[in-house]
């Protein structure tokens, strides 16, 4: 098996490669000629690139790159055969007056089951994408992960990871300000996790995205940070799937808070969250967006959203219709000028049953608002709130539900 280590097999500048001598190893495969390698789209002009390709099982590679405007591709595909291959990016530099760890982007492709990746980056403006699987929902167990940031100096940064099949994991973090994450897994039993810090330097928020497809999935997000302006969302299609966000800041009123969304069993993101306790006291009142959309799949989903802080909005909608096991809905708030909402069941359909939707404002959350809306039957919905001019709104259509609703 080969296997490529360190920076002189992988530095290559954009002006051209050398032509170098094929590599016969002891089975008789050869390697590749290296010729011209475009730089990777969204590295600077200029930049310096680097590819690598593996055919095969069981291989791994190190690339390591200090500077700014680099790009580096790594191929590693299967055969015939299952993967057990290891990819290492490093593009690594501190910001300091040049600079470094700036513009540089890395891509990753693996095909086939159990490989692994990691991937770094240092600076800002930097982008990363991993992809497994490749549209192959035959794979599995493969282990994806990227890491955005150095110090207090780590800002614009993309990272992206795509997984297909079951049992994949995935991995993102990012600090300080400005960054994206998105990840998206089709399959079973995929877990997902993103953790981003906005740090004091100018703390403008990250944005995070998951979507899954499939059953058994999972969901961790985690925001925090001193500033605020933090947006995650999740969307999941499929039954029994999980969903976490997590966020925290200690902003001060006036600023602009975080905004956290999860949506089960729609099939799709909305452009902008709904607020205002469903365009503007429970769409006057009731309705639970009677319409067409079917309801069916998306049974037994869990979601919790946590928020701290002020001017807050949560948003979880649960779309599934019928089916032994009903949906589970839990938000927390803690701080003034919030805003949750939880639908579940909507679009007229009567055949939905045995969701469960719980609010927590606490910690003196004044001017804060809830509402939930259920249609169906055997529903539970529970509203807390603690502190001054608050406003709780519930409504729930079918038969068998019930509604409790606590102001201290």
């Amino acid at each position: 098996k080969k296997v490529i280590l360190g920076a002189a097999a992988l530095m290559f500048a954009a002006v051209g490669f050398a032509q170098v001598t094929p590599v016969t190893d002891t089975d008789g495969n050869v390697s590749p000629l290296v010729g011209l390698v475009a730089p990777i789209g969204g590295a600077a002009a200029a930049a310096n690139t680097g590819q690598s390709i593996q055919n095969g099982n069981g291989n791994g590679v190190l690339v390591r790159q200090a500077g700014s405007r680099m790009s580096v591709k790594t191929v590693q595909n299967n055969g015939a055969g299952t993967g057990f291959n290891m990819a290492q990016v490093w593009q690594t530099g501190n910001v300091a007056p040049g600079p470094s760890g700036f513009e540089n982007a890395a891509e990753v492709l693996q095909s086939g089951s159990i490989n692994e990746s990691s991937t770094l980056q240092e600076g800002d403006y930097n982008q990363a994408l991993t992809r497994q699987g490749q549209n192959n929902l035959a794979s599995s167990g493969n282990k994806a992960s990227i890491r955005q940031g150095t110090g207090d100096q780590a800002q614009d940064n993309y990272a992206a990871i795509d997984q297909d099949g079951d049992t994949n994991q995935a991995q993102t973090q990012q600090t300080y300000d400005n960054s994206s994450a998105w990840t998206q897994q089709v399959g079973n039993d995929n877990w997902s996790r993103i953790n981003q810090n906005a740090g004091p330097n100018q703390t403008d928020g990250h944005l995070a995205s998951v979507e899954q497809t499939g059953n058994d999935n999972a969901s961790d997000i985690m925001q925090s940070g001193a500033g605020a302006e933090n947006s995650a969302q999740a969307i999941q299609v499929g039954d029994d799937n999980y969903a976490k966000q997590i966020q925290t800041t200690d902003a001060v009123a006036g600023g602009t808070g975080n905004s956290a969304l999860v949506n089960q069993g729609l099939g799709s993101i909305n452009a902008t969250l709904i607020g205002s306790i469903w365009n503007g006291q429970l769409l006057a009142v009731d309705d639970v967006d009677n319409g067409a959309f079917s309801g069916d799949g998306s049974y037994g989903g869990t979601a919790f959203q946590t928020q701290s802080g002020s001017e807050n909005v949560a948003e979880a909608h649960q779309y599934g219709a019928a089916g032994v096991d009903g949906n589970y809905s839990e938000q927390n708030q803690a701080g003034f000028s919030d805003d949750a909402f939880i639908v579940q069941n909507a679009f007229g359909n009567p055949a939905g049953g045995a969701n469960y939707a719980r609010q927590d404002q606490d910690s003196n959350s004044s001017n804060s608002q809830a509402g939930i809306a259920q249609n169906g039957f055997n529903h539970k919905a529970y509203q807390r709130q603690t502190g001054d001019d608050n406003n709780a709104m519930s409504t729930q259509r079918g038969n068998s539900n019930i509604v409790n609703t606590y102001q201290d």
